[in-house]
C-alpha cells in the first residue's frame, strides 16, 4: 500500500513539475458571439517560439483554450489570433498581443475582431508608451496608405512604372522616419520587450540594416541576454555577412562553392523557388541581359529555395524558361534562413571580389548598370 502511495505521489509530482513548462491561453470573447474555430499565431520567427508555431480551439462556455509546450521563462512573446468571418471563409488576422505566464487571458470582441487590451498587464504602460512615441508615423503611415488606396482605386488596380516607384519611394522615407523614433525610443526605453518584437519584426520583413544593430545594443544587458535577445543577436550577425559592402558568404551545395561559379566582371545571385511567380516573371528580361552581357564579365547564380518534394518542379521550370546559366539548390531553404532570406525574389550583385554593390535590384536597374560598368 505504501509502495502505491509513493508511486501515485511521484506521478502527481511530476505531472506538476512537467506542466509548469507548458503555458495555457485563455481566449474570450466579449460579445459571446464567436462560435468558430479560433487560431493562436505566432507574429515572429517560430525560432523565438522554441519550436512553437500555432494552435486551434474550438469554443466551450465561450472561452477558447491554447497551449504552448516549453514555455519555461517569463518573456513576453507576440501573439495574434486568426478569426474566421464567416463570409466567404475569409479570415481576419488580430492586431498584436503578448502573452506569458503572467499574461495568459485574452480578451476579443468579435464583432470587430478587435483585442481588448487589460490595463492591469504589465506591458500595458510600455504599449502605450510605444503607440505615443510613434503616433507620428503612424499618422504619416495611415495618410499614405489612403492615398495609395485611392490611387489604386481610380486607376482601377493598373497602375504605371513610374506611380508604383514614386509610391515605393514614399514608403521607403517613411521607413527611415520609423527607424529614427525606433532608435530615439530605444534611448529612452533600454528595457522595452515591445522595442525589441517591433525591432525583430522589422528585421525579419526588411533584412539587415545598421540602424537595427544599433537599436539592439542600445537595449540594456537583461533584454539582450536574454534567449530571445541572444538568437536575434545571432540573427543580426548573419545577416550582416549579406548587408551591401560586405564580401558574399561562400555557401556550398552539394560540395560546389558559389563562389567558384562567379563572373569576371560581375555576378547576380537570385534566390527563388519553381512557384514564385514574381521570379518566373523576371527570368525572360534575365535571359536577354545574359546573352548581352555574358560575354562581358556577367554571370547569373540561381539559388532555388524549393522543398525536397518540389525538386521536379524547380527542374522543369529551369528546362521550360530555358535558364543557361548555373543553379544551385538550398534545398527547403536552409541557408536562406539562416541569413534571414525570407521573400522571394531577393538578389544580391556581387562585383569581382565577390562583394555585394547592389541588393534587390530590378531587371532594369541592372541592364543600365551593366550597359555603364561594361563597356565593350
Amino acid at each position: 500500500m505504501k509502495y502505491r502511495s509513493f508511486i501515485f505521489i511521484i506521478t502527481l509530482f511530476s505531472l506538476n513539475f512537467f506542466s509548469q513548462d507548458k503555458l495555457i491561453v485563455v481566449g474570450k470573447d466579449v460579445k459571446n458571439e464567436y462560435e468558430e474555430t479560433l487560431k493562436l499565431l505566432i507574429a515572429c520567427n517560430e525560432k523565438y517560439y522554441k519550436g512553437f508555431n500555432g494552435d486551434s480551439s474550438v469554443i466551450k462556455n465561450n472561452i477558447y483554450n491554447f497551449s504552448i509546450p516549453n514555455y519555461k521563462d517569463n518573456i513576453p512573446r507576440p501573439f495574434r489570433f486568426l478569426f474566421k468571418t464567416g463570409k466567404n471563409k475569409v479570415f481576419k488576422v488580430s492586431d498584436i498581443f503578448f502573452l506569458s505566464k503572467k499574461m495568459n487571458n485574452i480578451n476579443f470582441n468579435s464583432d470587430n475582431n478587435k483585442i481588448i487590451f487589460d490595463g492591469k498587464d504589465n506591458l500595458h504602460e510600455e504599449i502605450i508608451n510605444y503607440e505615443t512615441h510613434m503616433k507620428s508615423y503612424t499618422s504619416k503611415k495611415s495618410i499614405l496608405d489612403s492615398i495609395k488606396f485611392s490611387i489604386n482605386e481610380s486607376k482601377k488596380f493598373k497602375l504605371e512604372k513610374t506611380t508604383i516607384d514614386s509610391l515605393q519611394n514614399l514608403y521607403d522615407e517613411l521607413d527611415q522616419y520609423e527607424d529614427s523614433l525606433l532608435l530615439n525610443l530605444s534611448k529612452k526605453t533600454s528595457n522595452s520587450y515591445v522595442l525589441f518584437w517591433k525591432l525583430v519584426g522589422k528585421f525579419e520583413s526588411k533584412g539587415y540594416k545598421n540602424v537595427y544593430d544599433q537599436i539592439f545594443n542600445n537595449l540594456n544587458t537583461s533584454v539582450k541576454k536574454s534567449s530571445v535577445g541572444l538568437i536575434f543577436d545571432n540573427q543580426l550577425k548573419k545577416s550582416e555577412k549579406i548587408a551591401l559592402g560586405s564580401i558574399f558568404p561562400d555557401l556550398i551545395f552539394d560540395n560546389r562553392h558559389i563562389v567558384a561559379e562567379l563572373g569576371e566582371k560581375y555576378t547576380l545571385i537570385d534566390f527563388w523557388f519553381s512557384y514564385c511567380q514574381p521570379c518566373i516573371e523576371d527570368f525572360p528580361k534575365y535571359r536577354e541581359i545574359y546573352s548581352k552581357y555574358h560575354h562581358r564579365g556577367f554571370e547569373i547564380i540561381n539559388i532555388s529555395t524549393d522543398r525536397t518534394k518540389d525538386k521536379d518542379n524547380w527542374k522543369r521550370v529551369i528546362k521550360e524558361k530555358e535558364l543557361i546559366w548555373e543553379h544551385f539548390l538550398d534545398e527547403n531553404g536552409m541557408k536562406a534562413k539562416q541569413y534571414n532570406i525570407n521573400k522571394f525574389p531577393t538578389n544580391f550583385l556581387l562585383d569581382t571580389s565577390g562583394r555585394i554593390i547592389k541588393k534587390d535590384i530590378t531587371p532594369e536597374e541592372l541592364e543600365i548598370y551593366l550597359n555603364e560598368n561594361l563597356k565593350q
